[in-house]
Parts: structure tokens; sequence; C-alpha cells
């Protein structure tokens, strides 16, 4: 007697907590505005490192250890796990760890801190923007980058989609 094969389950969709995305984003805000506005560029190293261990380990990095540990246990936020796939994040944090990565060299090494501030600052208004109205510059680029054949497509049903807040 033949079986029948089973029916995808949800749980097979790649999934995202949104609200750890709002955190991290909301930690990357603070810091880069932090840095900025008291002239710290020790803390643009801190969240370039941040940015960098979170793209490339995200089970790992600072900013998961202390939503899960310390934020989802005192219940600041609760999870809101959705669908979507958790590849174009990691290469947003990426493209924004190279941003703060240049800011560091420019802060740390050359006498042009002007231009280690700009991409400070560049850093700051895009997670900015995607903390507050939902749109991910590099899940954009990302989204259009695995259209044209460069990056993988994206993991779900309906390609790019912005989520809004």
């Amino acid at each position: 007697m033949a079986t029948l094969p089973s029916a995808p389950t949800s749980t097979s969709a790649p999934r995202v907590d949104t609200n750890f995305g709002k955190f991290s984003q909301g930690s990357t805000v603070l810091l880069t505005a932090l840095a900025f506005l008291f002239n710290l560029p020790v803390l643009v190293l801190i969240a370039t490192i941040i940015m960098a261990w979170s793209a490339i380990s995200p089970s790992t990095s600072p900013y998961r250890l202390l939503y899960r540990g310390v934020v989802v246990p005192l219940g600041l936020l609760k999870p809101r796990v959705v669908e979507d796939d958790p590849a174009p994040h990691r290469f947003a944090q990426g493209i924004g760890a190279v941003f703060l990565l240049l800011s560091s060299i420019f802060l740390f090494l050359t006498h042009l801190s002007l231009l280690g501030w700009i991409f400070d600052l560049i850093v700051l208004v895009l997670a900015g923007i995607n903390l507050t109205v939902g749109f991910c510059m590099g899940c954009f680029v990302y989204y259009h980058l695995g259209r044209w054949g460069i990056l993988p497509r994206v993991r779900y049903e309906g390609n790019f989609h912005w989520r809004g807040v």
C-alpha cells in the first residue's frame, strides 16, 4: 500500500523574529548615535564588531544573547516570529558592518574623521529607517541582487515585501 507524501508544514518555511530585528536595529541606532553625539569612535568599533559577529554567527551574536537572556525573560519584548528569509537580514548586517569598519578605519587610522562620521551616520540613518518604518535597504539590495542572479533568491513565496512596522 503506497503512502501519500505529507503536505509541507508551516515550520519548513524560513522564519525571522521581527522583534529581535527591531531590538538589533534599536541597539545599532543607539550605539552609532551615541558615538557621533559624544565623539566616541570606540563605540563605532564596538558596533562594527557586534554587526560583523551577527552577520557571521547570528546564533551567538551579542544582540541575540542579550535579547534572549535579558529582554525576553524580563518581558520587555515578546518574540514575534514570521515567515521570512533571514539571509537578506544577515546581508544587511554585513553591509552595515562594512560601513562601520570603514568608519572605524577613517576615525582611528587617518585624519579624515569627517568621512568616518559620514559612514557612521549612513548606518545610523538606515538602521533608523528600518526601525521606524520597517524598510530594510540591505534587504532591498539583496532581493534585487538575487533577481539578477548575483546572490541567491529569497527563500519564501512572494519575494521581497515591505513588512512595515
